[in-house]
């Protein structure tokens, strides 16, 4: 685990560099999940600021990497809570965050009830810190086995 965090300020450099910011290739952390549960999916940035007046991006990366589907948006105590338009379809009314723990840096989300389609990497992005940080999780989702 040392060695993963001594290489995320590179990730983010190259990203940076490359202009491929949207792409996760090697996610920062695995969650594994049975179908039907809740899980969260964790994500601070490394100054562990208050993030009640910030700005904090969840998206999951589409096939390829190209598409991205708009998870949970947190713009200085706006969010979107399954009304509001651009949030997909596929996340609306079962993404929650810890309104409680943004003081202390956490930008966690909980999807609620997932579903095998859920499966994939996660961006949690906060663009407008300096500087800015994006981390990628990846999330399995293990189906329910019936007889």
């Amino acid at each position: 685990m040392m060695k993963q965090l001594s290489l995320l300020p590179l990730l983010l450099l190259f990203s940076l560099l490359t202009g491929n910011s949207s792409a996760c290739t090697n996610a920062d952390s695995k969650v594994i999940s049975t179908e039907g549960t809740d899980v969260i999916l964790p994500c601070s940035p490394s100054t562990r600021e208050n993030l009640q007046y910030k700005l904090f991006d969840w998206k999951k990366v589409g096939q390829g990497g190209e598409t991205q589907h708009e998870v949970f948006l947190y713009a200085s105590g706006v969010q979107y809570d399954g009304i509001k338009a651009g949030q997909s379809e596929q996340f609306k009314g079962r993404v929650s965050h810890f309104e409680d723990e943004l003081k202390h840096g956490n930008a966690s989300i909980i999807i609620k009830k997932t579903k095998v389609i859920d499966s994939g990497n996660y961006t949690c992005d906060f663009p407008r810190l300096q500087p800015s940080e994006k981390f990628c999780i990846e999330l399995i989702v293990d189906p329910i086995l019936t007889s």
